[in-house]
């Protein structure tokens, strides 16, 4: 069931990819130059707002596992042109969760380039009822680590194509303290459980400022899609977010 909703998701964000890359209109490309000046090629980069700028972006999802509202914001602070870093905070709709994130460029030619990308998340852990979920449920703090890599290509339009491959790792909190003050056997118990991901985005200009950009991740566990229910990731997470850069 949450691979047929997932799914009908994502079809509903490429559709509105489709219809964007339809309708973007050539002012808006047309503003990335000005007579006498030139704006920012940061202008509508998700990852790299430029050197002491910074965008804002709130981001949504869905899964019938977890109930509504899944709404995650951040900032992105560019420390230089091709160097970042931001903070992360929402609800996934049973859960909160707050963390930090980290981009930097590899390699850039042209309109391709490779990015890194970073994000550690923690998850206070639940005990009760949350928000608009009523059930009763006991969740333990736990932390998501994901380090991925993109290869992106600009079109003349401004649109953003992006694909890439990353490691993703989950752990329980308290797991990992038993852990490193070695109170468990270490042969036998390991609290980290370890994925691999494969993503897909794009990012297109709304408008001078605004960029929507929907995005998917698939996590998997011996070239296999993981079970939804065997672990605390989803086997299919699609996103679809709006950037403002100020």
């Amino acid at each position: 069931m949450h691979m047929k909703t997932s799914t009908a998701f994502l079809s509903i964000m490429v559709s509105m990819a489709v219809i964007q890359l339809t309708l973007t209109p050539r002012s808006v490309i047309a503003q990335q130059t000005v007579v006498g000046h030139k704006v920012s090629e940061n202008r509508h980069d998700p990852d790299f707002p430029g050197r002491k700028e910074f965008n804002a972006g709130v981001m949504t999802t869905y899964s019938n596992i977890s109930p509504p509202p899944a709404i995650l914001v951040d900032v992105t602070y560019g420390v230089r042109d091709r160097f970042s870093g931001g903070v992360i905070g929402g609800t996934t709709g049973a859960q909160s969760l707050a963390g930090g994130k980290l981009n930097a460029g590899i390699m850039q030619h042209g309109d391709f380039r490779m990015n890194y990308r970073m994000v550690i998340i923690y998850y206070p852990g639940r005990n009760g009822e949350y928000l608009f979920d009523h059930s009763d449920q006991h969740i333990v703090p736990w932390m998501l680590s994901m380090a991925v890599i993109d290869a992106e290509w600009r079109t003349s339009r401004g649109i953003r194509w992006s694909v890439g491959m990353g490691l993703l790792e989950t752990h329980c909190v308290e797991g990992m303290k038993r852990f490193f003050n070695k109170t468990v056997d270490e042969s036998r118990t390991m609290p980290f459980e370890f994925f691999h991901t494969v993503q897909g985005s794009a990012s297109f200009p709304v408008s001078n400022r605004l960029t929507i950009r929907p995005e998917v991740f698939l996590v998997m566990k011996d070239a296999r899609l993981v079970r939804s229910g065997d672990f605390k990731v989803h086997p299919v997470n699609p996103f679809i977010k709006l950037i403002y850069t100020f």
